[in-house]
């Protein structure tokens, strides 16, 4: 694995979860993001720190962080880790996240491989984490600031009865995040969607309201750790 980006990946047999795996460096900071996808953080050897909204959380060896679908998270370890994300579509009946202890899976390679993925999802299943997920806490606040909604954020209050500045104070003050930094994920959650279903990078920027292949490309190193090309060629 390589020390200077986040490597993804895909299962080819089974339900062809995505994962991404870092090699043993520090992992880069990345920006405030959630996924559509529940993910399981996993660390192998080191440790790692995360944000989750406001809550700082510290994940060990042999440890996994669930996040619930939906939550806005960010790394701030800045130690020598090696680990990896798995992402589950629907992938945990919890609504808020748990860190659990993981059994020695024999994860002490350079790499992980399908079987140590199939492995993990099933210990993972042991745990309980099975069913659909339902968002962060079940605060809907974050649906009215959806990424394909073309009214302002000033309208978007209005609709609420509240001034623009209340609405983003109570919205970053439950997310970690700005009305428009969560669009901008939610933008970028699309695009990774379709990039993986195969549309090319530059279809994916223009449907999700980039305004070329380079703006996306910013963001989505900066919140995902990788390009889209090599994101693109990882789901090939």
């Amino acid at each position: 694995m390589t020390d200077r980006s986040w490597v993804y990946a895909r299962q080819r047999n089974g339900p062809g979860f995505e994962y991404a795996q870092w090699g043993g460096s520090a992992p880069p900071l990345l920006g405030m993001h959630f996924h559509d996808e529940s993910q399981f953080a996993i660390v192998v050897e080191g440790s790692r720190v995360f944000q989750l909204r406001s809550e700082i959380v510290q994940v060990t060896a042999s440890q996994c962080l669930y996040i619930p679908a939906g939550m806005p998270h960010r790394s701030l370890s800045s130690a020598r880790a090696r680990c990896f994300n798995l992402y589950v579509p629907g992938g945990g009946g919890l609504r808020q996240p748990a860190v659990f202890q993981l059994p020695d899976l024999g994860l002490r390679s350079s790499s992980v491989s399908e079987a140590d993925v199939a492995r993990l999802v099933a210990e993972v299943g042991r745990h309980g984490f099975a069913g659909d997920a339902d968002g962060w806490g079940g605060d809907d606040l974050a649906c009215h600031a959806s990424w394909d909604d073309r009214a302002s954020i000033g309208e978007i209050a209005s609709r609420l009865g509240v001034s623009r500045e209340a609405f983003t104070r109570t919205f970053g003050r439950r997310t970690g995040m700005s009305p428009n930094a969560f669009r901008i994920v939610g933008r970028l959650n699309a695009a990774r969607g379709q990039i993986r279903a195969g549309v090319s990078i530059a279809g994916a920027a223009a449907d999700c309201g980039f305004a070329d292949q380079s703006h996306l490309g910013r963001h989505f190193r900066r919140v995902f750790g990788v390009t889209p090309r090599a994101y693109l060629d990882a789901m090939r």
